[in-house]
């Protein structure tokens, strides 16, 4: 049973989330084309005993299911880290990467070189909780 005190991402937004990068990058194609890992990261509370309510795995694996899994057209690292970043907020924690590394994980993860296990790793050392 998931732990009542996770703040899960809702449907709404996520919308938001790719309305505001539509905003911002007018220019390129930001549209659903596949919408599956959206429906999966909505779904993560059913099954997140999986992830032992962990959330900074569950953080590492909406990342990587919106980097990989393609929802979009265009943006779906920029969707998937944001998402991800956005989550760990919900829960109070904060990412101190610097934006160098934070491109540089979701290059590695849209090029298949580094696992969910390997980015938990990474959000171990770059995230802090709020105080």
């Amino acid at each position: 049973m998931p732990l009542p005190s996770i703040e899960w991402l809702c449907e709404d937004e996520i919308w938001e989330a790719i309305s505001s990068l539509k905003e911002q990058y007018e220019n390129d194609p930001i549209c659903i084309i596949n919408f599956n890992p959206i429906g999966y990261i909505l779904k993560l509370e059913d099954i997140s005993y999986f992830f032992e309510d962990n959330i900074l795995l569950l953080a590492s694996v909406i990342i990587r299911s919106i980097i990989q899994g393609h929802p979009l057209q265009d943006g779906n690292k920029r969707l998937g880290m944001f998402l991800g970043t956005y989550f760990l907020e919900k829960n109070g924690i904060l990412i101190t990467a610097t934006d160098e590394a934070f491109f540089e994980t979701a290059m590695e993860m849209a090029c298949g070189n580094i696992r969910v296990e390997q980015l938990y790793c990474w959000l171990q050392t770059v995230c802090s909780t709020e105080e």
